[in-house]
């Protein structure tokens, strides 16, 4: 239930779980050509832990699979902020490969076409106290640079480990 010298590779106790994930997000944006977006957004689906990321071979995986609905009204005259409102799956895969080694992968099914789209890959060095990774987005084709530190919160002092 806490955290102790046996997590080198998470910031955090993982919970092996299958658990429902929901979301619920709206906006209304107004621009200055007077044209207007509004949404509604539910996100909803299970998320499947297994594993704690203690071990040093493959002791970690997490796959998610999010159905999302958009209600929308007016379009934003920006292709780039035009929400889309098809109805769609998000797929995340995250699987440990060896030790703070973990690959990623995540893609989206479009529900009205029934095509993939949005293929993003991964590679991350996780270990508690930070994580560093790369990703490639296949869309867009770009590249990209991740690093976060975790714990600033942390008062007391710790055995070295």
């Amino acid at each position: 239930k806490t955290i102790n010298n046996s997590y080198n590779y998470s910031p955090e106790v993982i919970f092996q779980s299958l658990n429902w994930s929901t979301g619920l997000q709206s906006g209304i944006f107004a621009y200055s050509d007077g044209s207007n977006q509004s949404f509604l957004k539910l996100n909803t689906g299970p998320v499947l832990t297994l594993g704690s990321l203690k071990e040093k071979l493959i002791d970690y995986t997490k796959f998610t699979a999010n159905f999302t609905y958009v209600l929308k009204g007016g379009e934003s005259p920006f292709s780039f902020d035009n929400l889309n409102k098809d109805p769609r799956i998000n797929f995340n895969l995250q699987q440990q490969i060896y030790g703070p080694l973990l690959i990623s992968f995540d893609t989206i099914l479009n529900l009205n076409s029934g095509t993939y789209s949005n293929f993003k890959y991964g590679l991350d060095f996780k270990r508690r106290a930070y994580s560093i990774g790369a990703f490639y987005n296949s869309s867009n084709e770009s590249l990209g640079l991740r690093f976060n530190i975790f714990n600033f919160d942390y008062s007391g002092f710790n055995n070295k480990f």
